[in-house]
């Protein structure tokens, strides 16, 4: 996984009291009851992180040693993926590492036993609830197995989520009555068909609908297929999360459909790639399966109409297009870019069903290693306030984290669709990111082998459950209100 394939992201919050000062607050934290232990000693905190450079962390930094001046962050910025993940478990074996890191909330369920977990009495879960968006609180709020207590394991300071970016020049001439991708999947296929332009190319296409159907060249894939299945409306796993069921045929929807959460995303997935299918738009050639920008640069050459990413997919288009500008290429004029919400299993126009996004991010969280825990968290928490992320999102364009910053930031006219879709953001738990991620990219691959999607998706069922721990994952706290009732009474 390279640069070009991540998402940054995270979080919200406060700063704390220190010495002899009233309790400081910003965002809606409130910890008056809580302060780091006193001291005049230096506090010598390191923080590792990915990408963000100091141009965007040490304001942040400088701000905080300004409230506390005995404390010190030691920020290192990583930009090789490996070298970053490799340092980390690496120091952290040792019992050495950072104090600080950011990992990807797909790494909490497997691993938030290496976490410190913010002090129940500093951050309680229902703050932390009312300040994040809910899917935060999906993956970062967990329950103690000792005591039964739910506890926050990770900041996030931004949410990302996938959206469809589409060329408007080219919906305008193919279908100048719409001007714009239709809500559904089922309407998207006919869309599809309408921008299509076949020819005798080696690529096959002179102008290709969407990127999607392969694993190698389209660049968040597995993602994809993840929003797919979350959006049929069944479960991933179990009620007690020791199994996955996905494979599974799970009810009927009202329309009348057979609700199978992994071979209906399968055959969807995949049939824009099979060139039986009436949408048949993508094939092995139309983007470089080795290169780091894939489907980016056939967008960027205007030979496909709508791909799926993240928000800082639109950098890269961008630059995309000044390099192939660069050497001399023809390509799309930036101005055409725009950006939708996800398509949906059924219209939001007309359907009370819930609407689904599918969100991969980063959190900010404290190693269990750390000598400065309870300080570690009260710079967590000052960062991801209010006032600091609207610097971070001034200088990154990443979408909040933070309820109180939807609102404007859906103003935007570019990334505004993120925050938008913040609010129905959802993920599921994953115990292995690269394990998983194999296992669907092979799914993906015997379909387009000629393997039927139920065929495929039993078999990367039963590789899932193969690998799972045997007391089971430790469930999302959406799934069981009953606890949450009981911890806060």
């Amino acid at each position: 996984m390279n640069k070009r394939n991540l998402i940054i992201f995270g979080g919200a919050a406060l700063a704390i009291a220190f010495i002899g000062l009233i309790a400081f607050s910003a965002g809606c934290f409130r910890t008056k009851e809580y302060k780091p232990t006193q001291t005049t000693e230096t506090i010598e905190i390191t923080y590792y992180k990915l990408f963000d450079d100091s141009e965007v962390m040490d304001p942040l930094i400088q701000e905080y040693r300004a409230l506390h001046p005995t404390v010190r962050i030691n920020y290192r910025q990583f930009t090789d993926t490996q070298e970053y993940y490799d340092t980390i478990l690496n120091e952290l074996a040792e019992g050495e590492g950072p104090d600080i890191f950011s990992v990807p909330n797909t790494w909490f369920a497997k691993n938030y036993k290496k976490v410190y977990p913010a002090p129940a009495n500093m951050l309680p879960y229902q703050t932390f609830e009312e300040t994040f968006v809910s899917v935060t609180m999906d993956d970062l709020v967990k329950q103690n197995p000792e005591t039964g207590e739910l506890l926050v394991y990770g900041i996030p300071m931004t949410v990302d989520t996938l959206a469809l970016y589409y060329n408007k020049d080219q919906f305008d001439d193919a279908l100048p009555a719409q001007g714009k991708p239709s809500s559904t999947w089922e309407g998207l296929k006919e869309d599809v068909f309408k921008l299509t332009k076949k020819d005798n190319s080696f690529e096959r296409f002179e102008v290709s609908g969407i990127a999607m159907g392969f694993s190698s060249n389209v660049s968040r894939a597995v993602d994809i297929l993840y929003l797919l299945m979350i959006q049929d409306g069944g479960s991933i796993y179990d009620k007690n999360y020791s199994k996955s069921i996905f494979a599974q045929q799970q009810g009927v929807d009202s329309d009348g459909s057979i609700i199978k959460p992994g071979p209906n995303a399968l055959e969807l997935y995949t049939s824009f790639a099979d060139p039986k299918n009436k949408n048949y738009s993508w094939n092995s050639y139309l983007s470089d399966g080795n290169s780091d920008t894939k489907e980016i640069t056939t967008f960027a050459r205007g030979k496909v109409s709508m791909i799926i990413g993240y928000s800082y997919m639109y950098d890269q288009i961008v630059n995309e297009v000044k390099a192939l500008q660069a050497k001399g290429l023809s390509t799309i004029n930036p101005d055409v870019i725009r950006i939708a919400m996800i398509p949906q299993k059924k219209d939001p126009s007309q359907s009370t069903e819930k609407r689904v996004a599918y969100a991969h991010y980063f959190a900010e969280t404290v190693a269990r290693t750390s000598e400065h825990p309870d300080w570690s968290w009260d710079f967590l928490m000052f960062i991801s306030s209010k006032e600091s992320l609207q610097h971070y999102n001034e200088k990154t364009h990443k979408p909040t984290s933070r309820r109180d910053m939807i609102d404007t930031q859906k103003t935007d006219p570019i990334y505004g669709v993120f925050a938008d879709q913040i609010g129905i953001a959802e993920s599921f738990p994953i115990y292995d990111d690269k394990v998983y991620e194999e296992i669907f990219v092979k799914a993906i691959e015997s379909v387009l082998a000629t393997k039927s999607p139920a065929d495929a998706m039993k078999i990367a069922q039963d590789e899932i459950n193969a690998i799972l721990p045997s007391e089971g994952l430790i469930p999302q706290v959406k799934a069981d209100d009953e606890t949450k009732k009981a911890t806060s009474s």
